[in-house]
């Protein structure tokens, strides 16, 4: 199909349950993925640790082996089964989940994290790949925010689901399990978490493996060389983007396993109000947040806008920023509830329309790895170095673990403004890309 043809018309019905499909997937990957952070004191208690050397558990142990998977595994999405690869990630990620309930030192536990994020490695390359070739350019960035909506609804249903099972896990007593031993509240979540994975891996072998854009994309896909080529003469494009996004998910990484942490030190509260409280603003309010930067970013789009994915990330750059002080030093706590609330938002609103980016600004025969790159930024750099950034001002600079939420607002006011300068910069580079691959 011509591309000018192909960028008129809708999307076919099963295009949006294959998004359907893969946005499940993406909430299963996030609820194993997040629900961490509502364990930190029992697993601190019981392994003996520093909030530093948690922080190494949730960020680094996942991280690094994720952001490093992707890199290999973007180059198997340009010339292998999608399907296949998104099947067998699942299964894998869900078993280390599980793994992670039957570890009892340090070591077992950064092990198993690391399994859980060589499994979701899988998902996202794979994920953008098959969505470029469903839906058309003028719907993408929707698609992408429903995508990525699994990000919110996740981390929103860990929260909610982590603080009840918690309470229920915690009355019920340890179990006894042969060969394991003793089994203790907090690892009993991460079995419960992990066990549905399997049948999730079912489901996306329900996803057809559609035929790819271009003949080229097939049979043919680009060497090494012709990638790197590539990449060079937009080097200015992608390091924009991609220091900006990563900036920018540092916050959501380090906000995210450290509002726990800042709820229950600085205002008290325990944690299943915490978990209904961040499930519910999460889920909810990601969820509108994400969708609505894709619909801006589409409606720019349609408007002659080629940069209209990146005008979304920089316009939620600026607001969290202002919306970080009253949620950080709040007056009140409506206040500091409502800029919870915007703050949810805006910190959803650029990642469906950022992964647009670079599927629009990247040759189909090399979608994979453009986006592995993202998922690289995304993971290596926010997820890595994001939660361990405030846990070390909190240890290090102010020095009084009840001061957590100084260290979050430091972290969202410098990282964001920088990002949001970062992505202005490349606006124009981003523009040249785009009009290279889809004159």
């Amino acid at each position: 199909m011509p591309p000018d043809e192909r960028s008129r018309r809708e999307p076919a019905p099963y295009a949006w349950y294959v998004v359907a499909v893969l946005m499940v997937l993406n909430v299963s990957s996030f609820i194993d993925r997040q629900v961490m952070a509502l364990l930190v004191t029992p697993i601190k208690a019981d392994l003996g640790l520093t909030d530093s050397e948690v922080s190494l558990l949730l960020g680094p142990a996942f991280a690094a082996m994720f952001a490093i998977s992707a890199i290999f595994i973007g180059r198997l999405v340009d010339r292998r089964s999608r399907r296949a690869i998104v099947a067998w990630g699942v299964a894998f990620w869900s078993v280390a989940c599980a793994a992670t309930g039957v570890a009892n030192t340090f070591g077992q536990v950064f092990a198993a994290r690391v399994g859980v994020g060589v499994g979701e490695a899988t998902l996202s390359p794979s994920a953008y790949s098959l969505i470029a070739d469903y839906v058309p350019p003028h719907r993408l960035a929707t698609a992408m925010s429903l995508f990525t909506s699994g990000v919110f609804i996740g981390s929103g249903l860990a929260y909610f689901i982590g603080g009840v099972l918690i309470d229920s896990v915690q009355q019920s007593g340890p179990w006894t399990v042969p060969l394991f031993g003793e089994i203790r509240s907090w690892q009993k979540v991460f079995i419960i978490v992990g066990l549905p994975g399997f049948a999730l891996a079912l489901l996306a072998l329900t996803i057809r493996e559609p035929r790819r854009l271009h003949r080229q994309a097939a049979d043919a896909p680009w060497t090494l060389a012709q990638v790197r080529a590539w990449f060079r003469r937009h080097a200015t494009a992608y390091a924009t983007l991609g220091l900006g996004i990563a900036l920018f998910s540092m916050v959501n990484y380090g906000t995210a396993f450290w509002f726990p942490a800042y709820f229950e030190r600085a205002h008290g509260w325990s944690s299943g109000k915490i978990g209904l409280l961040m499930g519910g603003a999460t889920a909810i309010f990601g969820l509108a947040g994400v969708l609505a930067g894709g619909q801006l970013a589409d409606w720019l789009r349609t408007r002659g806008r080629r940069d209209g994915n990146l005008i979304v990330l920089i316009l939620a750059a600026a607001v969290s920023v202002l919306a970080a002080w009253p949620l950080f030093l709040p007056p009140t706590e409506p206040v500091m509830l409502a800029a919870l609330l915007v703050t949810n938002i805006v910190a959803a609103a650029p990642f469906g329309a950022a992964a647009a980016a670079v599927q629009e600004m990247s040759p189909p025969p090399m979608r994979g790895q453009a986006s592995a790159l993202l998922v690289f930024m995304l993971n290596f750099v926010g997820l890595g170095l994001g939660p361990p950034v405030v846990a070390l001002m909190t240890d290090h600079v102010f020095r009084d673990p009840a001061k957590v939420g100084l260290s979050l607002l430091v972290a969202t006011v410098l990282l964001r403004g920088v990002a949001a300068l970062a992505v202005a910069g490349g606006l124009a580079a981003h523009r040249r890309a785009v009009a290279e691959v889809t004159p």
